[in-house]
């Protein structure tokens, strides 16, 4: 059976809580597995003699216990062959908004703190900080270091070939930033009193001189020579991934490094021949990127617009209810022979609620099976007793029922092993079912399933557009989702995600809402609209009760099912002349208008009956949540990779 339940869509997130791990003693040995490099930031300052002071800082996020982190920084030769080195290394934290110096240590074990170790296996250099911390915490270290090799010193120019971040970094490095100046001539002009000052360069001043810069890794990232103060360059990389590098390539007078030694060779035509090339290949890589770009924006927003344009267009013609032959305002008959229950689901798209219960319990009373009771009782309290009314429901003749629907509504209501003559009230329903809900869950689920039973046994709400909105709502999510990840990982237009996005769920809506019924249901439902509306402006009109009050009774019930309110349902009873309905001590010859008006303190019984019936469906919903457990600056060029330095770096 295929009964829509709801028009609306939802989406359920999920989400999936981490257990912490938790520290028994001190120190611990605790385990790293990720962190997190939200800030890099280098100062570079080359010296007279070549060689290279740098200053690297970077702060840690750390998603668990770590006992502290390294560098790796590798050793080689530059493309002179010779040796690269490091020397006077040293080791600051920030802790408490304070700089505190590290002390070096020959070795260090897991849980010391505010020591460092250096190791040079000949290939390499690593440097360990011991610094203990927990999950959830951040910590900033600062590496300082002298580096042999970084500089070389040509016949016709000086280079600095130098990877400032290397591809050995476990976890991404974000918002890199390498400041890298000069000292000596470059940095001084002396005065004539002999004084030193410091020197400011433009741009054009160090174009004039042959300062070129170029960087290599990202295409995101971006270089700047000059225009800061003194010849400085400076690097700027958003984002490093792991695996990646970024590189900086400087060329400069000789005269900034005269203690270092010069090479016969010359190399500035080499190197502007290689940038020319990798910055060609860099540009080419960028447009194709943009391509990409603008292709990925295109294509979601245009398969988000197409979608909604097919929904919208399909909703309206294909999946389209035809209209009914029916065409009067009103309708003064019971619309179908179906049961009340089978009504009220079917206008409620085949959700049983409230109604349909209340309606099978009047249609019950009405052919005799049970009958309405308002009983007063005496209730003692700490003041005394005092009189109590409460409504009740007695089993008369259960074997006249003998449509399954009705059978599993005294179920519900009574349980399965009633027999004649019980009685239950209604607030003990509301009990039992709080202290049974699991039963009470099954009995209601019966219930249900009668219903939608008979309502596949007429061919009713078999909505043939079921496959449509289906397939418009996986397509919407599929746009959406390839949407966002051309947002992350192409860096598309997020005002692009956010109209696809839109579209995609104003189709999904659209399809959602889309009915194309049977001929036998867009008529029924016409016939049942037309009798609600008589029903509602029944007194307005100023018609005449039927002659037939079996008939009369019927729409009563009927009414209740279509959902009109209490004071409609007692203005119709109304209708009917007192010597009709009522006998001379004030009883009902017809039991089923006692359904229609309030009695005693109470009020109107089907409202209190539809407040029951919420409560067996609350109870039996949370019985079932409860079932289960559980080179002049600009942009980055790609090629590269000849610096020295690099390596990488972690926790541990």
């Amino acid at each position: 059976m295929r009964i829509r339940i709801s028009n609306a869509l939802a989406v359920v997130a999920a989400t999936v809580a981490l257990a912490l791990s938790c520290l028994f003693s001190a120190p611990v040995v605790a385990r790293a597995d990720g962190f997190d490099m939200h800030s890099v930031n280098i100062f570079a300052t080359v010296l007279e003699d070549g060689r290279m002071l740098v200053s690297e800082s970077r702060t840690f996020d750390f998603d668990d216990d770590v006992n502290g982190v390294f560098w790796t920084i590798p050793l080689g030769e530059n493309q002179q062959g010779h040796p690269t080195s490091l020397e006077q290394v040293s080791v600051r934290a920030t802790e408490n908004d304070q700089q505190v110096n590290y002390q070096l240590v020959d070795s260090a074990n897991n849980g010391d703190t505010g020591v460092y170790t250096v190791e040079n296996d000949g290939d390499r250099v690593t440097i360990k900080v011991f610094s203990p911390h927990e999950s959830g915490e951040q910590g900033s270290f600062m590496v300082s270091y002298i580096i042999n090799g970084a500089v070389m010193a040509w016949s016709d120019t000086a280079e600095l070939y130098w990877k400032f971040v290397g591809d050995g970094w476990t976890e991404p490095s974000h918002d890199v930033t390498l400041t890298l100046g000069f000292s000596g001539e470059a940095h001084d002009i002396y005065g004539s009193d002999g004084s030193v000052e410091s020197k400011d360069w433009s741009s054009d001043e160090l174009s004039d001189l042959g300062v070129r810069a170029w960087g290599h890794g990202p295409l995101d990232a971006t270089v700047q020579v000059g225009d800061m103060g003194e010849p400085v360059a400076c690097f700027t990389v958003p984002r490093v991934d792991s695996g990646e590098y970024a590189e900086a390539r400087l060329v400069f007078p000789m005269s900034w490094v005269p203690d270092l030694q010069a090479s016969s060779s010359a190399r500035l035509e080499t190197i502007l021949d290689e940038e020319a090339a990798w910055a060609e290949e860099a540009n080419a890589r960028r447009e194709e990127a943009r391509r990409i770009v603008a292709a990925a924006t295109v294509l979601s927003v245009g398969s988000a617009a197409v979608l909604l344009v097919a929904a919208v267009g399909l909703r309206l013609t294909v999946f389209k209810s035809s209209k009914p032959m029916f065409q009067d305002t009103y309708y003064r008959d019971v619309p179908s022979d179906d049961h009340p229950a089978v009504i009220s689901a079917f206008m409620c798209d085949g959700d049983v609620g409230d109604a349909a219960f209340v309606a099978t319990l009047m249609k019950l009373t009405d052919e005799r099976v049970i009958e309405l009771v308002c009983q007063t009782r005496q209730k003692r309290g700490l003041f005394g007793s005092k009189d109590e009314d409460s409504y009740s429901i007695r089993l008369v003749d259960r074997a006249r029922a003998t449509d399954p629907i009705d059978r599993d509504a005294l179920d519900l209501y009574f349980g399965p092993g009633a027999q004649n003559g019980e009685e239950v009230r209604f607030d003990g329903v509301r009990a039992n079912a709080d202290e049974d809900s699991d039963a009470y869950g099954e009995r209601l689920d019966g219930f249900k399933a009668s219903v939608g039973a008979a309502i596949e046994m007429r061919g009713l709400l078999r909505d043939s557009s079921h496959a449509f909105g289906l397939t418009v709502v996986v397509l919407a999510v599929v746009i959406g989702v390839a949407s966002l990840f051309a947002t992350i990982e192409l860096e598309t237009s997020v005002l692009a995600l956010l109209a696809t996005c839109a579209m995609a769920i104003a189709a999904a809506a659209v399809a959602a809402t889309a009915r194309r019924y049977t001929r036998e249901d867009v008529e029924l439902r016409a016939r049942c609209l037309a009798l609600k509306r008589w029903l509602e402006d029944f007194t307005r009109l100023g018609e005449a009760v039927p002659q037939d009050l079996i008939l009369w009774n019927k729409l009563l019930v009927m009414a209740v099912a279509l959902g009109v309110s209490d004071k409609v349902l007692r203005d119709l009873a109304d209708a009917v002349p007192r010597d009709m309905r009522q006998d001379e001590l004030g009883g009902f010859y017809y039991p089923v208008y006692w359904w229609c008006y309030p009695h005693g303190s109470l009020g109107s019984p089907t409202r209190d009956l539809s407040s029951t019936y919420g409560a067996i469906s609350t109870a039996a919903l949370a019985a079932s949540a409860n079932s289960s457990s559980g080179g002049f600056g600009g942009g980055f060029s790609g090629g590269g990779g000849g610096g020295v330095g690099g390596g990488g770096g972690g926790t541990f």
